[in-house]
């Protein structure tokens, strides 16, 4: 006998689909249709929709993840950590940019929040090393964007080591937004050398350097410091941020908006 939808939305379940293919090397039609409690008919019509979104492959009696359907999972996942605090964050931050500005947004999840508050302004140049963020504004008409090429790391989904030292160093930014694994009064930091790297010669040719970061990344600690206080003009946090680090912040000079 047919089993019956248990009331998931179609859409609810092609995400537990890809979730459950993204932590197995592959699943039968029927393996499916026993976990998700529906018809193997359903499961068929749900492996044949994700197939033409590009998020799983066929296989023979079912489907294994497609390497993009990994890779969204993954940074959907992280996207939705803090998200409340993230939305603050960029609405503070988009706050700070004017029309006909030149930005840089990393590839941090916070960033993206920032691009999609700013895709409907007109005469923006934005810079950018996250492949979402560029996704996000490819439709703008008056935003132009900027992507630095290079290697995608796999975590972030943004790319490092692209353009030349030589010609980041040429660009001129009037604000870069930066994201950081972790926040203290030596800095911001990154845990991936190539992306600190990156973000390092973003804040030396930004006029204004901004820190977006949630409250989880303060007092811990990473592996390589891309931008030291005297280099950071601006913090913006949320409510949760340590007091201590935000008053050693305040105190070198760094102007901290908790929103």
């Amino acid at each position: 006998m047919a089993q019956t939808d248990q009331g998931l939305s179609p859409e609810r379940r092609r995400e537990q689909i890809v979730g459950y293919l993204s932590s197995h090397d592959r699943a039968s039609v029927g393996e499916l249709s026993q976990i998700l409690r529906v018809s193997e008919v359903t499961i068929r019509k749900d492996l044949d929709v994700l197939e033409s979104q590009g998020l799983l492959l066929r296989v023979h009696g079912g489907a294994m993840a497609s390497g993009r359907g990994r890779l969204e999972l993954h940074f959907a996942s992280r996207e939705q950590e803090h998200l409340d605090e993230k939305r603050r964050i960029a609405q503070a931050a988009a706050a700070l940019v004017g029309p006909g500005q030149r930005v840089f947004l990393d590839g941090s999840t916070t960033a993206l929040q920032v691009a999609r508050l700013l895709k409907d302004r007109e005469g923006l140049t934005v810079v950018t090393n996250g492949l979402y963020t560029a996704l996000e504004l490819n439709f703008s008409a008056g935003v132009t964007t900027i992507v630095v090429g290079g290697t995608m790391r796999h975590r972030s989904s943004s790319l490092v080591g692209g353009l030349s030292a030589d010609l980041l160093q040429r660009l001129r930014v009037d604000i870069g937004f930066f994201g950081a694994r972790a926040v203290s009064s030596d800095g911001l930091m990154e845990g991936d050398l190539d992306e600190a790297q990156l973000k390092q010669r973003l804040v030396q040719v930004s006029a204004l350097t901004v820190g977006i970061v949630d409250s989880s990344k303060f007092g811990g600690t990473a592996f390589s410091i891309f931008a030291l206080p005297h280099e950071i003009h601006r913090v913006i946090s949320d409510t949760g941020a340590a007091p201590v680090i935000v008053d050693r912040l305040r105190a070198q000079g760094i102007a901290v908006d908790l929103v």
